[in-house]
């Protein structure tokens, strides 16, 4: 699909939407709901499917093109992301890449790459090759004492699993907030990898306010690799 025509429109808050996201969302409900029929689907596209997030209910929640104003500009920096709750806990997520080649997923006890383990490496050093990620709503923070490289490469949950791989991209810390379809995907694979996930004021996430936020993320989130917040904290101003 994204090496033929696309064929972009816009929702009603202008964002990008393309056939590929429509499909995708509709292919990953039939398959997931054929084999899991008790389960509730919550996708960016489809916010009306919206149920029950008490008890040990099981949902899906999906964004189907992670990063689709980079996917309609036919670059690679894009994924397939699916997280599963059960109630308001995160419990497994999937982070796919294909124009990477990168998959990342987790069990009850670890993180994976491409079927490898993964562990966040918190010692990492700070220098002129270490990477901070952000995502492109970042409006009123800035960046500063970081002697190193600030990137933004268009996908929210790419940017967040690939904090858990920084003992390969150096990668300190990702600052995003969006929705929590965003980042549905690729919090139980950080959580498990060993990296932390807080808002920028050091408050952790509340999954259930979020929800009942209408899926809107409270605050700046940043998840990051280092034992001391106050590190962090001190590199993002607003």
């Amino acid at each position: 699909m994204q090496r033929g025509k696309l064929d972009v429109t816009r929702k009603e808050d202008s964002s990008i939407v393309t056939q590929a996201d429509i499909w995708v969302q509709n292919y990953l409900t039939e398959k997931i709901s054929g084999r899991f029929s008790n389960f509730q689907f919550i996708s960016e596209e489809e916010t009306h499917r919206i149920t029950d997030f008490s008890g040990d209910k099981i949902s899906v929640i999906i964004d189907p093109i992670d990063g689709t104003a980079m996917f309609s500009m036919h670059l690679p920096i894009w994924c397939i992301s699916v997280g599963i709750f059960r109630g308001y806990t995160p419990l497994y997520g999937f982070v796919f890449s294909p124009g990477s080649d990168l998959l990342f997923y987790n069990d009850d006890e670890s993180s994976y790459l491409n079927g490898k383990r993964l562990i966040s490496d918190p010692d990492i050093e700070i220098e002129k090759e270490t990477n901070i990620f952000y995502s492109s709503e970042i409006k009123d923070v800035t960046i500063t004492g970081f002697p190193g490289k600030v990137r933004n490469l268009g996908s929210t949950a790419l940017h967040a699993c690939l904090t858990a791989d920084n003992a390969r991209n150096r990668l300190l810390a990702f600052i995003g907030k969006s929705y929590l379809w965003d980042w549905a995907g690729a919090i139980p694979v950080l959580l498990k990898a060993g990296v932390s996930l807080k808002y920028l004021n050091g408050r952790d996430l509340d999954f259930k306010a979020i929800i009942e936020n209408k899926f809107e993320l409270e605050d700046y989130a940043v998840a990051y690799n280092s034992g001391d917040f106050e590190i962090i904290k001190n590199i993002f101003h607003r």
